[in-house]
């Protein structure tokens, strides 16, 4: 038998359940009405602000130091909004013009916040500020940075790691070779990009790590090497053309192809007939080098190797098929 709700339980649950949808849709309201009035004011800040950071980054020596009085005679608000600019067109630009950019945002106050940001408890605001010290580099971004590579998060860890590509200095250097490692959880295109950026200051460490005990750290390196035509680092990466690990030897050979080393040869040769996605890469290694050097190996590879690999040397079908 079905128990029926006294009528005045049943109003006041009515009541109740009204005033929660009212109050719900007046929070509803009140929170898009908060946005709307937020994005005003940003994009009014935008229109008025935007071109003082413009015309800084094209500004002559001469007119920087008005542009950055400019700045600082803003309020706290304005500043802030010049900060989150600044921040976001260093991502695109370089040279003098984010030189300039930087000194803009010194004068709006964004280094210190940033600064002060760096021990946030959520993961994303300190990736976020990992990224700014790598675009800003104010004194003392190094050192948190450093901090900042070993952060319990993995995204965190990963965003310092390409923010140090920022900085040559033998300290950064040897972090970003690190996070090479297998097991350092850090994409390897992210540590081998930011080694690239580091550019020429990286050689020396670079041909170390050749030699490394880590595949992971053999492998990037091998990358590197290739792209910044590391002198000194052809013997190591002939050497890696027999490597244990399949994708330290496919780095190592295109780099090769990059920069050619005649003491390679043989290792080529002997990998390309083997077959394989190995021989491809090594056929491709060899083409690139002087004639001179490989048409011994080449045209063994044209009458004993696979359909693939001889296609991968670029034989004619004639010789491939000799």
């Amino acid at each position: 038998m079905t128990t029926l709700l006294p009528p005045t339980l049943l109003q006041w649950l009515l009541v109740t359940a009204l005033l929660v949808a009212t109050v719900m849709l007046v929070a509803l309201v009140t929170q898009r009405a908060v946005r709307h009035r937020r994005e005003r004011r940003r994009a009014e800040l935008d229109e008025r602000l935007r071109p003082l950071v413009l015309e800084a980054s094209i500004a002559e020596d001469d007119e920087v130091d008005a542009l950055l009085a400019r700045v600082r005679a803003l309020d706290g608000e304005e500043r802030e909004h010049v900060g989150r600019t600044v921040s976001s067109m260093l991502r695109g630009i370089t040279g003098e013009a984010a030189d300039r950019l930087r000194a803009l945002a010194d004068a709006s106050g964004l280094a210190p916040r940033v600064i002060a940001a760096a021990r946030h408890r959520d993961p994303v605001v300190r990736a976020d500020v990992a990224e700014a010290l790598g675009l800003l580099a104010p004194e003392g971004a190094l050192a948190l940075l450093l901090e900042l590579a070993d952060d319990a998060s993995a995204d965190v860890r990963t965003v310092a790691i390409r923010a140090l590509g920022a900085f040559d200095e033998p300290a950064s250097v040897d972090r970003v070779v690190a996070a090479l490692a297998v097991d350092s959880g850090i994409p390897t295109s992210v540590a081998a990009s930011a080694l690239l950026q580091q550019g020429s200051a990286v050689g020396d460490r670079v041909r170390r790590a050749l030699e490394d005990d880590d595949p992971g750290v053999r492998r990037g390196a091998a990358r590197v090497a290739g792209l910044l035509q590391a002198s000194g680092s052809g013997d190591a990466l002939a050497r890696l053309v027999a490597d244990e690990h399949e994708s330290v030897r496919l780095a190592a050979m295109r780099s090769l192809e990059r920069m050619p080393v005649r003491d390679a040869v043989p290792a080529l040769r002997a990998a390309a007939l083997d077959g394989g996605t190995i021989g491809e890469a090594a056929a491709r290694a060899l083409i690139a080098m002087p004639g001179r050097w490989t048409a011994d190996a080449l045209a063994q590879i044209g009458a004993e190797a696979e359909p693939g690999v001889r296609r991968a040397a670029g034989l004619p079908r004639a010789a491939a098929s000799a």
